[in-house]
């Protein structure tokens, strides 16, 4: 089964994006999936992140899951 990953960002990153896909700006979008998107994704993989996948029990973790944000509140 694939899995479905969330992540977030700040609002300087959602503008650097918005201009990277007004521009076609191909050489910033490389840059921002190696400096923004990937090492976020590599810290989601990280045991204890808040990011994982909901079918699967979640063990070992500083503070119970009910606690952590879900993805899509505010």
């Amino acid at each position: 089964m694939a899995r479905t990953w969330g992540l977030s960002f700040g609002e300087n990153e959602r503008m650097e994006l918005e201009r990277i896909v007004m521009d076609k700006d191909q050489e910033s979008a490389l840059a921002f999936l190696q400096k923004v998107i990937y090492p976020k994704v590599k810290e989601a993989e990280k045991p204890g992140s808040c990011f994982h996948e909901t079918s699967k029990p979640v063990e070992h973790l500083e503070r119970p899951v009910d606690q952590h944000k879900k993805l899509g509140s505010k």
